[in-house]
């Protein structure tokens, strides 16, 4: 795979480390088009879409080379990441001025952004690997609680070794302390959702309403965080094949799950004795929103009516974890202040925001080569196919213009004249 700025790579099908020391701020983190040529303060008002890739990257960083099982080669540790997913949101904000991107930079078993963090790092591991060692016996454990650091994947694969001694023991949460430290990504994350939010609020109040574009004024009055994601529905052998197929019960949609913590349609899942919903499951965007996002992307892949549930499934298998839920929380407070007067004394305008995850079939973000070549034995993992990931960053934004143009309310796609957008 090419190596980036931060990455190093002893061998090919080794480990991808980040380069011991690697500090990541704002500049390393955040992607946008004109990046390098134009300041992110100058666009950020424009902004209608944020997209955030919370296991985007699969690189370890060096500090952890020690405690890394050694049997770990490049394909099982991007298999156990979101990986292709970062082509995508680069290229996706790179040619949308109205997209903006941020990557985690490590591995997902470090501080996995998609998980609460933990509040004692060395406690969450000792529990994590009792957990481990119940369920080597046969007793099924979850690892709830206690996974942000995950030094095994879900399909049984050791990435960490357990420390022998007090001092081994040391070393390790040192060495994660010091990795956390050097990565900001929530912080980054949360500011700029922020940021985004007061300059839309600043340039709402000042547009000219006699002159703005349907689509324009409705890209002012709306926010959305993406967070996107990718699974395949095969896991990987001892040969490194990515081939062993996943239930049928947890298998992907042949595009996309969009996730909302609400049911088939989007809507809230209360429970059935009475009690009000769980503060987890309050939907992170309406089923009315949800399925807008839903039909302007069977539009863009072209979808037919009768495959809509199973190309683009709502909740299915995956209901969105704790980075959607934390964003939609941080919504639902900014959006009761973005409320601005306008510049013309006669009303006030709202910036309407939401949330959802999107979990991506890999093997469409992959395409059929490179889907090929996970699929036999090996040690490496595919560079990206660019054409192909160009290809569906164009769907996917063409699917944000249909909806900028309807006013993120897509109608029904039976009432939609599909040939006007393609």
């Amino acid at each position: 795979m090419p190596v980036g700025d931060f990455h190093e790579q002893d061998r090919t099908g080794a480990p991808v480390w980040v380069r011991a020391g690697t500090r990541f701020g704002f500049d390393e983190l955040v992607h946008f088009r004109g990046k390098g040529k134009v300041a992110f303060d100058e666009v950020a008002g424009s902004i209608d879409l944020i997209l955030t890739g919370p296991h985007a990257s699969g690189a370890i960083p060096r500090e952890l080379e020690a405690f890394v099982a050694p049997d770990i080669t490049e394909r099982v540790q991007f298999d156990f990441s979101d990986h292709t997913t970062g082509a995508i949101g680069r290229r996706w904000a790179a040619i949308d001025e109205r997209v903006v991107y941020i990557e985690f930079p490590h591995h997902r078993t470090m501080f996995d952004p998609n998980r609460p963090p933990p509040e004692d790092v060395e406690e969450a591991l000792r529990e994590f690997w009792r957990r481990r060692e119940q369920q080597l016996t046969g007793e099924d454990v979850s690892f709830n609680g206690v996974d942000a650091v995950r030094p095994v994947s879900f399909g049984g694969v050791e990435f960490l070794r357990k420390p022998r001694d007090d001092a081994e023991w040391a070393a390790l949460v040192g060495a994660i302390t010091t990795v956390s430290n050097l990565n900001p990504y929530r912080d980054v994350r949360d500011a700029l959702i922020e940021s985004v939010v007061e300059a839309k609020c600043r340039r709402l109040s000042n547009v000219d309403l006699s002159r703005i574009g349907s689509s324009d004024l409705s890209s002012a009055m709306h926010l959305h965080v993406h967070c996107i994601h990718d699974t395949m529905n095969a896991t990987i052998q001892d040969d490194g094949a990515v081939v062993r197929m996943r239930p049928p019960e947890i298998r992907l949609p042949s595009i996309v799950s969009l996730g909302n913590r609400g049911d088939a349609r989007g809507e809230p899942r209360p429970p059935n004795n009475g009690e009000m919903l769980a503060a987890r499951d309050v939907p992170t965007i309406t089923g009315d929103a949800l399925r807008s996002v839903q039909r302007a992307l069977q539009i863009a892949f072209e979808v037919p009516q009768a495959d809509l549930d199973s190309a683009l499934a709502l909740n299915r298998p995956y209901l969105g974890a704790f980075e959607v839920q934390h964003i939609a929380r941080n919504l639902r407070r900014l959006e009761s202040q973005a409320v601005v007067r306008h510049a013309s004394g006669e009303g006030s305008l709202r910036v309407r925001m939401a949330a959802y995850q999107a979990e991506f079939l890999r093997e469409l973000l992959l395409g059929p080569a490179n889907t090929e070549i996970v699929s036999t034995p090996g040690v490496v993992w595919p560079e990206p196919d660019t054409a192909h990931v160009d290809g569906l960053a164009r769907r996917l934004k063409n699917a944000y213009d249909i909806l900028r143009r309807w006013s993120f309310d897509v109608p029904p796609t039976s009432e939609y004249a599909a040939p006007l957008y393609r």
